[in-house]
């Protein structure tokens, strides 16, 4: 663990790079690049692993998912309310028109039930996993573990210790890679910030102001004080051993890509495998606590430069759709335009104000994905104690 203390030194020394020596950045960009590829290497097997040993070592599917599935709703619903509720006093009063926006065309279809379900249920493993859709490897994994609890003995037992062996294979290579976090972690915010257009981003400062409000809100206030209510444990030493997870969200802007660093920084914490193993997966999918907050305030704002009125209901209604057709989006190149392009088309907005969601994206996407894995390490900490306590109550 020794190495995930540098990871903070690596996230400085990369901004202090970028304001410094921005033009060394194309140099060192392809460490960077191979520390997020090796991470991504890892993924896809483990978590099929990981959920795999879980349930078919008998985890109760019902008493963690459902608890998590809970507690991702609760999370993500107040941050699109919150969002909401700030986005509509932050947009009051902006000028119409204020932007020259050129026309963009949308990338991908729009959304739709087939494509929803296309990406909940694989029709082809391999293309699954080349394509890195990881709703559909949770699902082979959920279906292959409830199968295998119907094998005989000596078979079950046979599959659970591989999957287990494979597990611990995985990450033994994790920890190898945890050692090289602060040199890819330097590379990847040196060349992100160097290469940001800031002067776009600020022209809109209300916009950052209520996104940034909003944020901390729900990261600094709302989530520490879920976690002290449920899982009664003190907050500064979860949000220490939570260190290494969260900057690499912030530099990578990666849900998915972090989510082997969260796995073993949340079981190092003494948070059960079975509780990350199945958590943490559907968090990097489902659970979006930042994306619904910043998602909401961009369509106000869109609304308010295109003189449209939008009543706090109407806003609520479309970024909670937003929520629940985020699964649509997964593993799809260009999915987030082209989910906002729905969203433009329903509130009957032109697609041109995609321009201003292309120039804005750049920047708070960093941010964003650490509130988006803050909020699935929180509820996998919530989850694991309701879960321990469960169990006490059962046995007594």
């Amino acid at each position: 663990m020794r190495k995930l203390y540098s990871i903070p030194a690596g996230l400085l020394f990369g901004i202090l790079f970028a304001l410094l020596l921005p033009a060394g950045a194309p140099y060192v960009a392809w460490l960077g690049q191979i520390f997020l590829a090796v991470l991504k290497l890892l993924i896809l097997p483990l978590i099929l692993v990981s959920i795999y040993a879980s349930l078919a070592g008998g985890t109760d599917l019902r008493q963690i998912g459902g608890r998590a599935l809970g507690y991702y709703l609760l999370t993500s619903t107040v941050a699109a309310s919150l969002g909401t509720l700030i986005g509509l006093s932050f947009a009051q009063g902006l000028p119409a028109g204020l932007l020259d926006l050129p026309p963009v065309e949308p990338s991908g279809a729009a959304f739709s039930l087939e494509r929803l379900i296309d990406n909940l249920i694989p029709s082809n493993f391999f293309a699954s996993l080349a394509a890195g859709n990881i709703l559909h490897i949770v699902f082979v994994a959920v279906i292959a573990a409830l199968a295998s609890r119907r094998l005989a003995a000596d078979q079950r037992t046979t599959l659970l210790d591989g999957a287990q062996a494979l597990d611990a294979l995985l990450m033994q290579i994790l920890r190898g890679v945890l050692a090289l976090a602060p040199v890819g972690i330097l590379a990847l915010v040196y060349t992100s910030l160097a290469g940001m257009e800031w002067a776009g981003i600020f022209e809109l400062r209300s916009f950052v102001w209520a996104v940034g409000l909003a944020a901390l809100l729900h990261a600094l206030v709302f989530l520490p004080a879920l976690y002290r209510a449920r899982a009664g444990r003190p907050l500064w030493s979860f949000v220490a051993a939570c260190r290494a997870p969260l900057l690499t969200a912030l530099s990578t802007a990666s849900s998915s890509a972090t989510y082997p660093i969260s796995k073993q920084a949340l079981e190092v914490h003494g948070i059960s495998e079975r509780v990350t193993s199945f958590t943490l997966p559907l968090g990097a999918t489902l659970n979006m606590d930042g994306s619904a907050l910043y998602q909401s305030i961009l369509l106000i704002f869109m609304s308010q430069l295109a003189g449209a009125d939008l009543s706090i209901w109407q806003a609520l209604f479309i970024v909670l759709l937003t929520m629940a057709s985020s699964a649509g989006t997964a593993g799809i190149p260009g999915g987030g335009i082209a989910m906002m392009a729905f969203m433009l088309d329903l509130l009957g907005l032109p697609q041109t104000y995609l321009a201003l969601y292309l120039v804005v994206d750049r920047f708070f996407d960093y941010p964003i994905t650490a509130i988006n894995v803050w909020g699935d390490l929180v509820v996998a900490a919530i989850v694991d104690r309701e879960v321990r306590d469960s169990s006490l109550n059962g046995q007594d």
